[in-house]
């Protein structure tokens, strides 16, 4: 009988602890000593089995931030050895930065000298992982020499199974997701900067991380624990003044000046050069907003002079000629659901929206028959596929799961949360959800979808 797999996602290992002993206020992974009582448990007192980890399971775009604010240009992010300098921080070889999550690596490195296997799939926050160096570091720190199981790296998607019916496909999900898919299935990560220098592509999403949550986070660590922003920033907007005023300045700078295609390069010539063009006024800027709702809600607090102060201190250190450019449409603006799909607000476990993911599910079970079970992560929002079965054209019945996050979020979904409330660490929780496939008799996979952080109570146990 084919071995017992366990999918896990969105585990989001960062920079870890500073060495003054707080944590890094751009780190989101908090359950190290979970995650190794997890693999201990899973992987020791019988068979070998096999963990995936289906995306993000590195933080990259938010260890050493200034990196990525450093790349020329805004498609494009880290270089091999930068990407490097990132993971060996997450790895804990560079403590004089921080401390990295070296327990984690040494729990899956004791985890594969049982005997067991590690798959891990490349998400849009760990593209990174696709360098040679950065894969070669990974390997050496996970992989004991001779263990019998395999450490494997997919650029998009893997199977489980091979019998002719209940396959299993897992990919993390961002490429159903506009601001965060690449559009080739990660086949194609790399490309040439204007020096013939050697990048990362870098999604909208990134972008959107590296400009703005990075910054907006220093000073209030859950601005992208709640989805989607707008509600954070709206809940600003009545009770951290100062902190919005410049949440919003961020934001429309974003929508403005990094929309597609890129327009703006060093030595293009075609917009002439920055000191010979005047900064627009602030009003002619934000009148140029795409996002209705967004643009709305600027403008009706504009005329306070205390928001518009501090909204203008974003603006004084945009390019003129990319703010020019944006007012006179020659960059097109994003809206502001352009830059955060991931935009479930945490909490829940439904799986009855007909969405992107969802239909994205039902593709793959139309297009091979094999395929019993569809698996995602990314949205960070688990989903048991019991709950709304997907019926195909020729009658099957498949499922599609989510496997959540590891990370922290709200402890409920849907309710109201005053801005005490989202700032105060006691209103979330890291549910450490999974999901275990079960090899049966005729070949197929049963998935389970479990709560690792509630006594590992299983959300689903039958069909």
């Amino acid at each position: 009988m084919e071995r017992v797999v366990y999918v896990v996602s969105d585990l989001h290992l960062g920079p870890g602890i500073l060495p003054d002993g707080t944590p890094d206020p751009l780190e989101d992974f908090t359950a190290g000593e979970d995650f190794a009582r997890f693999l201990a448990t899973i992987g020791t007192g019988g068979d070998p089995v096999e963990l995936v980890i289906a995306g993000d399971f590195l933080e990259i775009p938010q260890t050493l931030p200034a990196v990525g604010l450093a790349s020329p240009a805004n498609h494009l992010g880290s270089t091999e050895e930068e990407s490097l300098q990132r993971v060996r921080v997450i790895l804990g070889q560079s403590p004089e930065i921080a401390s990295g999550h070296p327990e984690v690596f040494t729990a899956l490195r004791t985890f594969m000298a049982e005997g067991n296997s590690v798959t891990i799939i490349v998400g849009n926050h760990d593209i990174d992982l696709l360098w040679g160096e950065v894969w070669a570091a990974i390997f050496d720190v996970i992989y004991p020499p001779g263990a019998t199981g395999d450490l494997r790296l997919y650029e998009f998607c893997y199977g489980v199974g091979d019998g002719s019916h209940g396959r299993v496909y897992i990919e993390h999900g961002q490429e159903h997701d506009k601001a965060n898919r690449t559009g080739d299935r990660m086949s194609m990560p790399f490309a040439l900067d204007d020096m013939g220098v050697r990048r990362l592509k870098r999604c909208w999403g990134t972008l959107f991380v590296e400009k703005v949550y990075n910054e907006l986070e220093r000073d209030r660590w859950f601005i992208d624990n709640v989805k989607p922003i707008f509600k954070v920033i709206s809940l600003g907007l009545r009770n951290d003044f100062r902190f919005t005023a410049t949440a919003l300045g961020l934001v429309a700078t974003f929508l403005l000046t990094s929309g597609l295609p890129p327009i703006f390069g060093a030595g293009a010539g075609v917009l002439g050069a920055a000191g010979d063009v005047p900064m627009p006024t602030v009003d002619d800027l934000v009148s140029t907003l795409a996002d209705d709702g967004l643009r709305a809600g600027i403008q009706a607090q504009l005329s306070d002079p205390a928001f518009r102060a501090e909204f203008e201190l974003v603006f004084q250190g945009a390019d003129p000629v990319t703010m020019g450019a944006a007012l006179g449409g020659a960059a097109m603006s994003m809206i502001l659901g352009d830059t955060s799909g991931e935009s479930v607000v945490l909490g829940g476990f439904g799986a009855n929206a007909e969405d992107d993911y969802r239909q994205a599910a039902r593709a793959v079970l139309e297009r091979d028959p094999a395929v019993g079970t569809v698996i995602m992560g990314h949205t960070h929002g688990p989903i048991d596929g019991y709950t709304n079965p997907i019926s195909t054209s020729d009658r099957r019945t498949g499922y599609y799961f989510n496997s959540g996050t590891w990370t922290r979020h709200l402890k409920e979904q849907g309710r109201d949360y005053t801005w005490a409330e989202v700032s105060d660490l006691a209103n979330y929780t890291a549910s450490n959800t999974y999901i275990k496939l079960e090899p049966q008799a005729d070949g197929s996979y049963k998935p389970t979808l479990i709560n690792w952080g509630s006594a590992n109570v299983k959300i689903a146990d039958s069909r």
